[in-house]
């Protein structure tokens, strides 16, 4: 048999073929997938940065500039977000985030002012390994942090 003018592929090299494109198609997936979710975060960032606006807002209006003294779930957390120009979502899974704990400093010389607060964010669809998927709202800023074990 003559062979010269073969221009067919050998099963060796289309293997190889098909092997480097499942290793780049492997990492585009990865990438894509972190990708998205540090858009989550920011997008949740962007939400925490609207209801910190709401909370100093809340503190204007009220008597001794006073932060909330407790906020009990997420239907009371919106309440006071969007009657004081917060856009937030009316649910947890509309927000794409929950509400772990709300924490709320007393003024020593007056207990009924509320000097600080502190509101701990978990971001959802997002693993708790990530930086960022635990979000905590102060009147000072927002910090990002991974999950508490």
């Amino acid at each position: 048999m003559n062979r010269k003018h073969e221009k067919a592929f050998t099963l060796i090299e289309l293997m190889i073929v098909v092997a480097i494109i499942g290793v780049l198609a492997m990492v585009a997936v990865s990438s894509f997938i972190t990708y998205r979710n540090k858009s989550r975060i920011s997008a949740r960032v962007v939400d925490c940065e609207s209801i910190r606006s709401a909370f100093a807002s809340f503190a204007v209006d009220t008597v001794g500039n006073s932060f909330p003294a407790a906020i009990a779930n997420w239907a009371a957390l919106h309440s006071i977000a969007t009657s004081n120009g917060a856009s937030l979502k009316s649910s947890e899974e509309e927000a794409e985030m929950s509400l772990v704990n709300y924490t709320a400093t007393a003024d020593t010389t007056d207990a009924n002012i509320i000097i600080d607060y502190q509101i701990e964010f978990r971001v959802t669809g997002v693993s708790a390994l990530m930086d960022g998927s635990t979000i905590i709202v102060r009147p000072s800023g927002i910090f990002k942090q991974t999950a508490s074990p």
